[in-house]
């Protein structure tokens, strides 16, 4: 048998323990958040709110709850450019800073388009 080829991680592949995804629709968005199980040891558990109004005051609020479960990382799913809202929502929220990379990264994107 052939050794196996390795190939080290990337510096951009991190794997999260404790990340949240919105589906952004025009007026709400649907919210994951997937964290480590205290009761389950090597386990997770899923949290899902299904109805968060765009508003900036709700985002904001579940920006407080995202910091206080010690969310890593917040992923953004839109078909148009109604993810704005949550972006500078979360982005002004002073503990949920994403990484200047993830930012820039964004900005190229919304430039391009």
């Amino acid at each position: 048998m052939r050794k196996p080829q390795v190939v080290p991680d990337e510096d951009h592949e991190v794997v999260y323990e404790r990340v949240a995804a919105v589906d952004v629709a025009k007026a709400s968005g649907v919210v994951c958040l997937r964290a480590p199980d205290p009761a389950r040891p090597g386990r997770f558990v899923n949290r899902i709110w299904d109805d968060v109004p765009a508003m900036r005051a709700q985002i904001a609020e579940l920006g407080r709850e995202l910091l206080r479960c010690q969310v890593q990382m917040v992923t953004l799913e839109s078909t148009s450019d109604y993810w704005r809202v949550w972006y500078y929502a979360l982005l002004r929220h002073e503990a949920l800073r994403y990484r200047a990379e993830v930012r820039d990264l964004c900005r190229r994107a919304v430039a391009a388009a």
